[in-house]
């Protein structure tokens, strides 16, 4: 039973894709422009540098962290783990980002709950290949 991947779900796959890569870009270029203007930073204590790159650290990893385990647990058909970081990165784009993003994951949010073709492509079951003894014999 191998079916097609419905639209809309292809569709947030994408936009998920979309949105890792332009943060991923993004992300780079602050780290070249930290990098780039360190001697700004000198002024500061140690203490305070740790702790300000730590945060941007952490702020890096909560923001593409669950954008690509969602797309990995699409892609495994995955319903629950799909929704648990589905979630996540809605809370994290509410709580860090506070642009237009916050819009677009929750309507992938509300279509991942809502839309029927959907919910049905990611709990089913992946098919099981059955191998025979000539299969395996090389």
């Amino acid at each position: 039973m191998n079916t097609k991947m419905p639209t809309l779900l292809n569709v947030i796959r994408a936009l998920l894709g979309v949105q890792t890569i332009y943060i991923g870009i993004s992300m780079g270029f602050l780290i070249y422009d930290i990098l780039l203007h360190s001697a700004d930073y000198a002024a500061f204590p140690l203490s305070d540098q740790v702790a300000y790159f730590t945060n941007a650290g952490i702020r890096i990893l909560l923001i593409l962290g669950p954008p690509i385990l969602t797309m990995i647990f699409i892609a495994k058909r995955r319903y629950k783990w799909t929704m648990t970081f589905m979630i996540l990165t809605f809370l994290f784009t509410a709580g860090l980002l506070q642009n237009f993003l916050v819009v677009l994951h929750l309507f992938m949010l509300l279509v991942l709950l809502l839309h029927k073709p959907s919910k049905m492509y990611l709990k089913q079951e992946a098919p099981v290949r059955q191998y025979s003894k000539r299969d395996l014999q090389v």
